[in-house]
């Protein structure tokens, strides 16, 4: 079965592309799984002109970024533009160079899903984050003013704002539902994402299909070790629905209760303006008991998330994250905003605990509840494993991905 992939992540080719690291590791991780599987080709955004290459069983195609290098992006960022159309046109020369059986294209967020008006190669898109949806939340506590009040000035000369960014999610939202119009077949995994796919593209056929995380998450298991302070772990994203002024403001109010803890937050650092702006909108300093601890790689992380004792999740929007499944799965007690799609992920006092999303009070309660009730923070800790250890079973993710590429072959055979 020859398949091709349209991801905004370039797989286990990283390293010898010498990219920086940008994330899409469960991309890496399902590609190492399913390679030896089908006669797979992934086809990628990357900034330079790179020729088609093969790398163990996997063939590459780096799709340029910018068509006129540093001009297109300039303008782009000018005109709060994305990719446009133009694009399909080396889209649809990849397609027509590897001639692939089936279509998965990873995300709904980018170009690549239009390539289904003008190709008849059966296609699947897997949903990550839905931005029809995610708009709805984007300001969701820190305002728009809190935005134009509290961004860096360097941001307005550059046009690099949430606000602009809120502008180019408006025309990826567009952009976004003429997609869901034209896609036939959705992968996905939560409830949230499965009943967004009931409206936007009532018609599609919907498979589950969960993602591997990166390996080290399922080499680690999380032992109590006790400790003088309460360790509080965040992974969070420069992004203002991220619920950062949440944490800062959960903090603020553990501060004045005189609770004993650190918080520490990964993939953020101090000087970030997201941290800023979340900072003012809560109108109090940041507390000195967060620390912010900048990008971690794969093994600083799982480090890190050892040494902890909860792990928070913020956000006001998510569909299912990875960096709430990979403390899960380490078996580290969890709270979670119970946002998007994280209800399909843990039950509240089962194998974790949800909580109102933007609510800093009850943040700040569960926190104390499961500080003074530690034995039931483990058993909530072990329960999460066992869970996330099902869900993100390789073996299992790899052999259902390849039933649902069948099963659409099938259907498209017998139209």
């Amino acid at each position: 079965m020859k398949v091709l992939w349209f991801s905004l992540f370039p797989g286990l080719s990283d390293v010898y592309l010498n990219d920086k690291a940008t994330g899409g590791g469960w991309i890496k991780s399902l590609e190492k799984n399913i390679q030896d599987k089908i006669d797979l080709t992934i086809a990628f955004y990357h900034p330079k002109v790179v020729e088609p290459f093969a790398l163990g069983r996997t063939n590459y195609f780096p799709i340029k970024s910018y068509q006129y290098g540093k001009l297109s992006k300039i303008k782009e960022r000018l005109l709060n533009s994305i990719e446009g159309d133009y694009h399909l046109k080396s889209l649809l020369l990849v397609i027509d160079k590897v001639k692939p059986d089936l279509i998965h294209i990873h995300g709904t967020e980018s170009v690549f899903g239009l390539v289904q008006q003008f190709v008849n190669v059966p296609t699947v898109v897997s949903i990550q984050g839905t931005i029809t949806v995610y708009k709805y939340k984007y300001f969701s506590k820190i305002s728009y003013f809190d935005v134009i009040r509290f961004s860096y000035v360097k941001s307005f000369l550059f046009f690099r704002t949430y606000i602009d960014l809120y502008k180019r999610f408006k025309k990826i939202e567009v952009r976004e539902q003429r997609i869901y119009n034209h896609t036939k077949h959705f992968i996905g995994r939560t409830a949230w994402d499965r009943r967004i796919t009931k409206v936007l593209a009532p018609a599609a056929d919907y498979y589950h299909n969960d993602e591997i995380l990166r390996g080290a998450f399922y080499e680690n298991v999380w032992k109590y070790t006790p400790s003088g302070k309460l360790v509080l772990f965040t992974t969070n994203g420069a992004d203002i629905y991220k619920g950062l002024e949440t944490l800062l403001a959960c903090a603020t109010l553990l501060d004045n209760n005189k609770f004993d803890y650190e918080w520490h937050v990964a993939g953020l650092n101090r000087v970030d303006e997201v941290v800023n702006i979340a900072a003012r909108t809560t109108g109090k300093p940041i507390s000195p008991n967060i620390k912010f601890l900048g990008r971690l790689d794969e093994k600083s992380l799982v480090e890190s998330l050892l040494r902890a004792h909860v792990y928070v999740a913020t956000s006001h929007i998510e569909n299912s994250p990875n960096s709430l499944c990979e403390a899960q799965i380490l078996g580290l007690p969890c709270i979670a905003a119970h946002a998007g799609g994280t209800n399909s992920l843990l039950d509240d006092n089962v194998d974790g605990v949800l909580i109102q999303d933007g609510d800093p009070y009850s943040m700040a309660g569960a926190i104390v509840e499961l500080q003074a009730d530690y034995d039931n923070a483990i058993l909530l800790g072990e329960n999460a494993r066992t869970r996330a250890l099902l869900r993100h079973n390789p073996v299992k993710i790899t052999n259902e991905l390849l039933e649902i590429y069948k099963t659409i072959l099938n259907k498209q055979t017998h139209i």
